[in-house]
């Protein structure tokens, strides 16, 4: 689409269960969500009607600083919610990338041998092992949490890279989460999570979905606004 003369390109995803149109812009651009049935031209001109605020969105999220990391020799990671400093530095033995965790401090330790592509990549790995073995510490107690206030049983958890959403829940009861969402503060999880288990009641966001939501959160709109002030990680 054109905005003030200058082109802005989004992804369209269409969905069987969506009936009306949403528009999501976060650090990778505009996303519009519609309906299956949904005709271009009627998406053009939903597009053109919030252009306004469009552009003022993808202002604010171009504005933003981007957090500094360099995966040769470290920087700054967001992690429960708090900056974490990370150091990559060699090994004194061994060659296994080793992560460790000390008072805010992140170390990366990696074989004093690699260099170039090879060096990114086994710091890229490390942290990743870290925040998903993080996620699942921190995960896990609080969809446990939730499931017995609504009387449920324990649901399986399935921790992954999801890029694109925080979490899910299917018609099989099985909770999926993103290990990036250990970026966010512990209360912006603990929605997540919330959120995730009250789909084993209602599997839709339809009024009575939210509802199940407020018992276990009264706050949740609150922390719902607040997730997309969430970091993004750069890994």
């Amino acid at each position: 689409m054109t905005i003030a003369g200058r082109p802005v390109e989004y992804r369209l995803v269409r969905s069987p269960r969506r009936r009306t149109l949403a528009l999501s812009i976060d650090e990778t651009g505009l996303r519009v969500l519609a309906p299956v049935s949904a005709r271009a031209g009627w998406i053009e001109r939903m597009l053109d009607d919030k252009s306004d605020w469009i552009a003022v969105k993808l202002a604010k999220w171009s504005a933003r600083p981007a957090p500094h990391f360099d995966f040769h020799t470290g920087g700054t990671l967001p992690f429960l919610g708090q900056d974490l400093d990370v150091t990559v530095a060699p090994l004194q033995r061994g060659v296994r990338t080793r992560v460790t965790l000390e008072d805010r401090q992140l170390l990366v330790g990696i074989d004093p041998e690699a260099q170039g592509l090879i060096r990114e990549n086994a710091v890229r790995s490390g942290l990743k092992r870290f925040y998903r073995s993080e996620a699942e510490r921190v995960f896990a107690p609080l969809v446990q949490r939730h499931a017995d206030a609504l009387g449920r049983p324990v649901p399986k958890i399935v921790v992954r890279d999801q890029k694109r959403r925080w979490g899910s829940c299917d018609t099989k009861g099985v909770i999926r989460l993103s290990w990036r969402l250990a970026a966010a503060s512990p209360d912006l999880i603990d929605y997540v999570c919330a959120h995730e288990v009250a789909h084993l009641i209602e599997m839709n966001h339809s009024p009575a979905f939210w509802a199940v939501v407020e018992r276990l959160m009264p706050d949740w709109k609150i922390r719902r606004k607040r997730m997309k002030s969430v970091r993004p990680l750069p890994l």
